[in-house]
């Protein structure tokens, strides 16, 4: 536990209590871009955890806090953290700019991020895309500085399986994510789930 403590900031410090049955479950659409699937990472010193796809060597990690970019690292090697923990996965970097320091932020690896103008949404009057009850909006993304939150992960507690149950011990992370370049004022742009993890398989 020691070693995936700094997890906490992607998912939750609560998942400690997760039982070591179940399964992790990746939810993509394909056939068009709503399959986009972006990464959340914690980014610390020279490494990290991502959530999600697995990264690769070369890719940039935008880490924002809520008013703008406060760093930019790149991915230099990848490795899963646990056997058998499929969208949870360590990783190595090197600077590109900025300073990553502790505090409430969070990376994220997309490509259609603006680097000039992502931030943190405050996430208070935000309610999860599932419309689920207990399931709670864990961190949210505007790619593009236009207010809306395009990119959510969201925490729950559910069964071995990933569905929803309340009391279970068991917690669940999903990402959300909008098709980019999607104008939500105008109606467009649903929030799709792209990654479901259950905690369960990593143990943690």
């Amino acid at each position: 536990m020691r070693r995936l403590a700094g997890i906490a900031l992607v998912m939750c410090s609560a998942t400690s209590a997760a039982t070591p049955s179940g399964r992790v479950v990746r939810i993509e659409r394909t056939g068009g871009p709503s399959a986009h699937s972006p990464m959340l990472c914690q980014v610390r010193g020279d490494g990290g955890n991502c959530v999600g796809d697995e990264p690769r060597a070369g890719q940039s990690v935008i880490v924002l806090d809520e008013h703008r970019v406060v760093a930019e690292v790149q991915v230099i090697e990848t490795k899963a953290t646990l056997p058998g923990c499929e969208n949870l996965w360590t990783i190595k970097t090197r600077p590109l700019r900025g300073v990553v320091t502790d505090g409430d932020r969070i990376g994220v690896i997309d490509e259609s991020v603006n680097p000039s103008r992502a931030r943190l949404v405050d996430k208070a009057n935000l309610s999860s895309p599932s419309g689920q009850p207990g399931d709670e909006v864990w961190h949210a993304i505007d790619r593009d500085g236009d207010g809306v939150a395009d990119i959510v992960s969201t925490r729950y507690s559910c069964d071995a399986s990933g569905r929803p149950m309340t009391g279970a011990t068991t917690f669940c992370l999903d990402i959300w994510s909008r098709s980019p370049g999607a104008r939500p004022a105008q109606g467009g742009g649903k929030l799709i789930r792209t990654t479901q993890l259950n905690f369960a398989m990593c143990n943690i």
